[in-house]
Formats: structure tokens, sequence, C-alpha cells
């Protein structure tokens, strides 16, 4: 994904998808300096939750806000933003 002019592909090993979602909040709050202050603050379904609502207007798009953080991977994934590997 591009996150401030910046591109970003990772690998994210996690116990569960609140762990991936949140190695995932702390990635992209990096890339956006001191506007990541707001990022660290949420959890990661609220992270999840926000991410869906600013891919909406960006994208002109009415995705369902996520009620897990599973299903925001899940999304993820249908929309090519997400690959499982295993």
């Amino acid at each position: 994904m591009d996150v401030e002019g910046r591109h970003i592909d990772e690998v994210f090993i996690g116990r569960d998808s609140d762990d991936i979602v949140a190695q995932t909040k702390d990635r992209v709050a990096a890339e956006m300096g001191w506007k990541g202050l707001i990022l660290r603050g949420l959890s990661p379904l609220k992270f999840a939750q926000k991410a869906v609502e600013l891919y909406n207007q960006s994208h002109q798009t009415s995705h369902l806000a996520p009620a897990t953080t599973l299903e925001f991977l899940q999304l993820g994934e249908s929309l090519g933003y997400v690959t499982e590997l295993g």
C-alpha cells in the first residue's frame, strides 16, 4: 500500500488478527510522522475501521466498517492489499 507517498510492502507474523493489525498500525503510523501519533492511540479495531472509512472516501466506495480485525484483513485480501502466507 502507499501511505504519505511511500510504498509499504511488509510481512507481519502474529498470534492472531489483532496482533497483525496492531503491527500494521504501528508501521503505518511510523510513515505518517506527527500525524501517526493519532493512529498510535487507536486500538487495532478502531485503526481498521478508520482505514476503511478513509479508503471509502478516497475511492468512492462503501465497504462496511469491519466488526473485527479478521474482517479487516479479509477485506484487505479481497481488495488485493493483503496476502495470507499460510
